[in-house]
């Protein structure tokens, strides 16, 4: 089945399941990094705010074995789910005090989001720009939230500072900073998809070698958006001052970064060229942050940019 048979497959059972009362429509969402995904939006005419169900991923799984009724009655189930939270009041939105807590910050690449930058608030940083958002609504099956765009500044009366400031207090806050060891983190993954047949003896061969340098993994307790932890007051030096080292810092996708302790024999040409080709083979478009690589001073407590021959596009 080829993706827009699959688009329509998927709306036309939805509607027949659903009955004339819903509302079931596909369209395209801008993301990250300009690219536009397929959204499935299910509606009554009771529903102030409804929820966006990403189908990319599901057709992903059509063509890796995945059958139409298992993706039909998860979309359902996600639906169902979500229609048991709270709506979110319109009005609430345009009342910023009720608002100011839900204010939270995220990275983005700079040079390959021109044309969302041209219409949100945002600080640049390195390669990178700072951009806003409300954290609404969090449950088992992702997260409501909501970019700001340069028109809220003047309907809430405030500004890029008051943006800023709330989101420095608030997303450590809403979204706390998780560190963890790359051998815990695969040991934790391998335990979840294992269940009980999980041993430690099937991940010895899989753990780094012991003479490497030990590799970290930062996001945040939601797995959203983590990479920004990077901007979290004293993170970095505190995690840099434990070590006694400087930290490298390679950004995996706009979800987290790794850090590995800087010893003077890394090149670091080859560890841009690590993060440039896995960007280009293993992470979607919508979620790549950069293909540079940094370096944190922990003296200085600051984060810089490191000079590398590219050899590859833009991420």
């Amino acid at each position: 089945m080829v993706y827009e048979e699959f688009l329509s497959a998927i709306k036309e059972n939805l509607h027949a399941s659903l009955g004339d009362g819903y509302h079931v429509i596909i369209q395209k969402i801008p993301k990250n990094n300009g690219t536009l995904l397929d959204a499935l939006c299910i509606s009554k005419h009771s529903d102030r705010v409804t929820p966006t169900i990403y189908l990319n991923s599901y057709y992903e799984r059509l063509t890796s074995g995945g059958t139409m009724e298992e993706i039909l009655n998860e979309i359902l189930e996600v639906y169902t789910d979500s229609s048991l939270y709270p709506q979110i009041d319109p009005e609430m939105l345009s009342d910023f005090n009720a608002l100011r807590r839900k204010v939270a910050y995220k990275l983005i690449h700079t040079a390959s989001n021109q044309q969302l930058l041209k219409t949100v608030p945002h600080i640049p940083f390195l390669d990178l720009s700072i951009v806003f958002y409300l954290f609404l609504e969090e449950s088992q099956y992702g997260h409501m939230t909501a970019l700001i765009h340069q028109e809220h500044l003047a309907a809430w009366n405030t500004n890029l500072d008051e943006l800023y400031q709330l989101a420095t207090e608030n997303t450590p806050r809403l979204l706390t900073a998780d560190i963890k060891n790359m051998d815990e983190l695969m040991t934790e993954l391998a335990k979840a998809q294992l269940g009980e047949d999980y041993m430690d003896e099937f991940m010895e061969e899989l753990f780094i070698p012991e003479d490497a340098p030990p590799l970290f993994v930062l996001s945040n307790a939601a797995g959203l958006n983590g990479a920004c932890a990077i901007l979290y007051e004293n993170l970095l030096k505190n995690f840099a001052d434990s070590l006694g080292q400087d930290l490298i810092i390679l950004p995996s996708s706009i979800h987290e970064v790794l850090l590995i302790p800087y010893t003077e024999d890394m090149i670091f040409q080859e560890l841009y060229d690590m993060v440039c080709h896995i960007n280009l083979t293993e992470v979607p478009v919508e979620d790549r942050l950069s293909n540079q690589i940094y370096y944190f001073n922990r003296q200085k407590n600051q984060t810089t940019l490191i000079p590398v021959l590219s050899k590859y596009p833009a991420s």
